[in-house]
């Protein structure tokens, strides 16, 4: 594996899981068949820009910083629709399995339930008056 492909790799691991230590990531890769020291993983996170966001009082975890995300997502989300207690979001082909994970993994609370395809996911919230929220949130992604 090149350092691309172990630099993306990581970025993936941060944004899928609520990843705390260095070490964790270097463990996660070895699941990976991938090995890499602690040092490296440390030179690969400052080289990504990776950061350490708050979490809801469980203290920290490594997180992409906003300007990185927000790239990676708006490139994705061609269009939104709503209707009632349903979102509607049209993706470039492809897509929809990192674009759905990651809006679980800032939103699970609010949703209902998350159905994707190839190139659309609909989103159906627990609560209508969070749809407005929801929907403005992903399209300044």
């Amino acid at each position: 594996m090149n350092k691309k492909e172990r630099l993306n790799l990581i970025k993936d691991l941060v944004v899928r899981y609520p990843i705390d230590t260095q070490e964790e990531i270097v463990e996660r890769l070895r699941e990976m068949d991938v090995i890499a020291t602690q040092a490296t993983v440390s030179r690969d996170i400052k080289e990504l820009g990776i950061i350490k966001v708050p979490t809801g009082g469980k203290g920290y975890i490594y997180g992409l910083p906003k300007t990185a995300t927000s790239r990676f997502q708006s490139n994705n989300v061609l269009s939104t629709a709503t209707m009632d207690k349903m979102l509607y979001l049209k993706l470039v082909p492809g897509s929809t399995a990192v674009v759905k994970r990651q809006i679980l993994e800032r939103f699970d609370a609010q949703i209902f339930s998350i159905t994707a395809d190839d190139d659309s996911i609909l989103i159906i919230v627990n609560e209508e008056d969070y749809l407005p929220q929801l929907e403005q949130t992903i399209k300044v992604w």
